[in-house]
């Protein structure tokens, strides 16, 4: 099942993630977090996402911008009835295939993650979305109202985002110096190749936004959810991510709830 995608940017990222995710798969076989998630959920996801979690099975769970889908089948281990959403075609095969080695039964839908006309009003019990998801997406209010549309009332909103101050940092590996001010958004025009994570310039156009916590946080109030909770965690630096950022936090989690 599919939708229609909502602009010419968020087209092209589609491409570039529909060219990556060969290679994305190899990345993540490498790690195996997908195979072991079903099991140990603590892999995925942090204590606090974990506590709100601890009702899930039998409810109905949307994942949004679902990528590799490890959060996908861990919350499929803990026993939620899992929808996976994600608008690269390729990404969501890969992540079917999994499925089926893992014996999981998981519905699959394409789509733009601002257009999610395919998905019926208050569908679901909970909705996640995290990881680096926004960073690909040009309107994030509309991002969460859509959200918040196929959430039922009283049903919990969990973002759980790369934190946007890791954003302003250039790829330099021995200093701290800012390559781009926080509160310019973008779009960010980039022409890259297909390893999303070991960048390096290539024939696929893309476009990244930079959102601040404030838009966050502004964009969750403005969908109709009540903030419950709000978290910093993690401290992890990837080499990727090659600026030298230890003691920087390197998620931020909203935790909200659909106003009835």
């Amino acid at each position: 099942m599919s939708s229609k995608i909502l602009n010419d940017m968020h087209l092209a990222n589609q491409k570039r993630w529909d060219a990556s995710a060969k290679r994305w798969a190899e990345c993540t076989d490498s790690r195996g977090i997908w195979k072991r998630c079903v099991e140990d959920p603590s892999i995925v996801f942090s204590p606090t996402v974990l506590k709100y979690l601890s009702d899930i099975e039998g409810k109905k769970v949307a994942v949004l911008g679902s990528g590799d889908n490890e959060a996908v089948f861990a919350l499929a281990g803990l026993g939620a009835q899992v929808t996976s959403i994600d608008i690269s075609t390729e990404q969501l095969q890969y992540a079917a295939e999994r499925a089926d080695l893992l014996g999981l039964s998981i519905e699959f839908i394409q789509s733009d993650v601002t257009n999610l006309a395919a998905i019926k009003v208050a569908q679901f019990d909970l909705i996640y979305t995290g990881g680096h998801v926004a960073v690909w997406v040009s309107d994030l209010k509309r991002y969460y109202q859509e959200a918040s549309r196929i959430l039922k009332p009283g049903g919990w909103f969990l973002v759980d985002e790369y934190h946007p101050f890791r954003r302003v940092w250039k790829k330099v590996p021995d200093a701290l110096e800012v390559q781009n001010d926080y509160y310019r958004r973008g779009p960010y025009e980039y022409s890259m190749g297909d390893d999303v994570l070991y960048q390096e310039k290539g024939v696929y156009t893309c476009y990244e936004f930079h959102w601040t916590i404030g838009d966050f946080i502004n964009a969750v109030i403005q969908a109709g959810c009540q903030i419950k909770e709000v978290d910093e965690h993690g401290t992890y630096v990837g080499d990727w991510e090659i600026s030298p950022m230890k003691g920087l936090p390197e998620l931020f989690l909203i935790v909200a709830q659909k106003q009835v």
